[in-house]
């Protein structure tokens, strides 16, 4: 290790001893289950928003034969709201992996934690160091930050050059010897000095050799090459309401929610009002020359995802006794749709 590296690294580790405050459940956990539970939750997510859910899993399932003998439905509710709800199946498929085929013992290798069901190398390499203390470096969001300004690095993190000469740096900057200690220690740094917005570089203990900071590039770094770009897509729910009833279905498309619930949805590439959409070739093949009642609508409900801004708006239809099931939905009583999983902009609905 060069003396630049020897001094980052134990730079992070003097900061961590002294310094570290920040407060998380799964800090300093060994448990390899609870340690897992957090980094699947803690995917995309931020930690402010993921911290009542791993209480909530811990809560209810202590045990990984807990998780994996759960219901799947009774699953998708306690993960309601949190998003990307594949992470979720996979999760589940996980846990029954472990319960099942490993009689409930967490694998205690590197390789056999990524062989897991949407393990990939970042959280591998954190229930590797964090449970078993083996020398794996971290690579999340906040790592990569703070190795590209330290060592003033531009080149595109999203690139595959980008990702393997970031994934050599952190493996040689590591601590092997408390791999938990050290990526515990620069993944807070990132979190709470070296911020994506206005770090604490006067208060920052690398500044003195921060090429970001000598050279004024603390904004500019780390790249990415290519630019987010952002999908709209404008949602119209139908609530075909039927003696207290109202019809829903499984999403099981390839697509966002798959899995969770939802009322009839038509899809329109811009916004509709009601008359429009009710007169849409769509929505007359669904009603037929059924007759039905408008019982009320929603201005539009936002919801922001990833690459997605899903704009919806909730159209109550009252129908009679007669109405035929849509195809793949069912009638379900409006008092008993909290027992099932929906999407967060239709239990945001559902709340109002």
């Amino acid at each position: 290790m060069t003396d630049t590296k020897r001094f980052f690294t134990d730079c992070l580790l003097t900061w961590n001893r002294l310094h570290n405050s920040r407060s998380m459940p799964w800090k300093g956990e060994k448990n390899p289950y609870k340690i897992w539970l957090s980094e699947i939750i803690l995917q995309q997510t931020r930690v402010e928003q993921g911290w009542p859910y791993y209480e909530r899993f811990i809560t209810n399932y202590p045990v990984v034969e807990k998780l994996a003998a759960a219901p799947e439905e009774e699953v998708f509710r306690l993960w309601q709201g949190l998003g990307y709800y594949a992470r979720c199946k996979n999760m589940l498929a996980a846990a029954r992996e472990i319960a099942g085929k490993h009689k409930g013992a967490f694998p205690n290798t590197y390789e056999g934690i990524t062989s897991l069901k949407g393990v990939g190398a970042y959280t591998a390499a954190a229930i590797a160091s964090f449970a078993f203390n083996l020398p794996h470096a971290v690579l999340d969001g906040n790592v990569y930050r703070v190795l590209a300004r330290f060592f003033g690095i531009d080149t595109p993190t999203d690139t595959t050059a980008g990702k393997k000469l970031f994934t050599q740096l952190a493996q040689e900057v590591l601590a092997k010897d408390q791999p938990a200690t050290y990526n515990q220690a620069i993944m807070d740094f990132g979190a709470v000095v070296c911020k994506p917005q206005q770090p604490l570089c006067t208060a920052c203990p690398l500044a003195s050799r921060c090429e970001a900071h000598q050279k004024g590039l603390t904004d500019l770094v780390p790249v990415k090459s290519k630019k987010l770009v952002i999908k709209k897509r404008f949602f119209h729910y139908l609530l075909l309401e039927q003696q207290d009833h109202v019809y829903i279905r499984k999403r099981t498309e390839k697509d966002i929610w798959q899995n969770l619930h939802e009322f009839i949805l038509l899809e329109t590439p811009a916004p509709a009002n009601d008359t429009d959409l009710l007169q849409s070739p769509a929505c007359r093949r669904l009603l037929g020359k059924h007759r039905y009642r408008i019982v009320g609508s929603t201005a539009e409900i936002k919801q922001q995802l990833t690459h997605q801004t899903i704009h919806a708006r909730f159209i109550r239809l009252s129908v009679g006794a007669a109405f035929p099931a849509p195809d793949g939905f069912q009638p379900v009583a409006t008092t008993q749709l909290k027992k099932y999983a929906f999407p967060k902009i239709i239990v945001d609905y559902l709340q109002r």
